[in-house]
């Protein structure tokens, strides 16, 4: 399947999701809005009843999103806007404020990268200004947390794009950490109707398959050891996965040409979570839609007697300057996922939802 077939798919998945909303079904992503739903019916099946009795006080309610859809379409225009000023004048400072954390500091390390080879430029990826679906919270505490599925800032046939929303005090904006490219073919679950709201989840919380943090832990393990590292198989088959080992794999077979496998060189890349950015959201079925960041480095161990040549400079040749080497050879990589962790109650595999990733750094010797 080509890169414009995968986008179609992708985006008539978010179309189909859309169509559930207006007719009340269950959707790709969005709840039925079951509070609504119920009352409804309710009214339609009861007898008239006697008015209610004046209020004696504030009555009990339902917790209610702290964000609306106003917010939301304001606020993703914005960080749209941000990041494509930024990119034309390669400026990290324009980012803020509604862009932060890992985010800016890829951006910052991109256009070094672009500055020494132009041609990273088109390995940018970024959110567009159209907001599909808001993920809304009930959580009033800080930092809140938001969740939105923007569309692509590419035209035709573009894939949506996960984006963290997140506000860390009643006089600070909401900004954005990080955006992770939904996943083609992979199907995606069911949250709040926006006028509903969801529950958090914290990195530690309870009640799922596996915490938050154990899911991210698992996966960046996986990534780095492949499938091995998961014997239990609570991780589902995923395209970022399958992307980054081929790639392994690919280059191992390039760098062992003509000689055993690893005879003249080894090539590992190590992923790590970045435990200081996370945000959640709870889903319809009590499971957790998480997002968080992992770093990694992708290493080839060049053996003694042994030298590494490129005949002709590629991209990451250009950022290191010169296109030998005799010991190693280093490319440094952020990535901003999303993954669906299921509830105890109902079980399952943790199933990445999308990721993105930005090359950061290349060095050798």
């Amino acid at each position: 399947m080509t890169r414009h077939e995968l986008r179609r798919a992708a985006r008539k998945d978010t179309m189909m999701m859309s169509r559930s909303l207006s007719l009340g079904r269950r959707g790709l992503l969005l709840g039925t809005g079951t509070l609504a739903t119920t009352g409804l019916l309710a009214a339609c099946g009861s007898e008239p009843e006697p008015p209610p009795a004046p209020p004696q006080g504030r009555p009990l309610e339902a917790p209610t999103p702290v964000q609306t859809t106003e917010q939301f379409s304001a606020i993703v225009p914005e960080v749209n806007e941000a990041v494509v000023t930024a990119d034309e004048a390669r400026d990290a400072e324009e980012l803020a404020p509604r862009v932060s954390g890992s985010a800016a500091d890829f951006r910052k390390a991109a256009y070094a990268m672009i500055e020494k080879a132009e041609e990273w430029a088109e390995d940018l990826k970024t959110p567009g200004a159209e907001l599909i679906v808001p993920m809304t919270s009930v959580t009033e505490e800080f930092p809140r947390t938001a969740i939105a599925l923007v569309e692509d800032s590419v035209e035709e046939d573009g894939v949506p794009y996960f984006v963290v929303l997140q506000q860390s005090d009643a006089k600070s904006p909401y900004t954005s950490w990080g955006w992770a490219q939904q996943a083609v073919g992979i199907e995606m679950p069911m949250v709040a109707n926006e006028l509903v709201g969801a529950e958090q989840v914290a990195a530690d919380s309870e009640g799922l398959v596996m915490t938050p943090a154990e899911a991210l832990a698992l996966y960046a393990k996986v990534l780095t050891g492949g499938d091995d590292q998961d014997p239990d198989d609570q991780l589902a088959p995923n395209p970022f996965q399958t992307g980054t080992h081929e790639r392994i794999q690919t280059e191992r077979a390039e760098l062992n040409a003509g000689v055993d496998q690893d005879e003249a060189a080894t090539i590992r890349e190590t992923y790590k979570v970045d435990d200081s950015e996370f945000a959640g959201l709870r889903t319809d079925d009590g499971g957790a839609l998480v997002m968080g960041t992992l770093r990694s480095t992708r290493k080839v161990a060049i053996k003694e007697r042994a030298t590494m040549r490129y005949a002709e400079d590629n991209k990451y040749t250009k950022v290191i300057g010169k296109r030998e080497f005799e010991s190693e050879y280093i490319r440094t990589f952020g990535t901003h996922v999303a993954l669906y962790i299921p509830s105890a109650d109902v079980g399952g595999q943790v199933q990445p939802l999308g990721a993105t990733q930005t090359a950061l750094d290349a060095s050798g010797e």
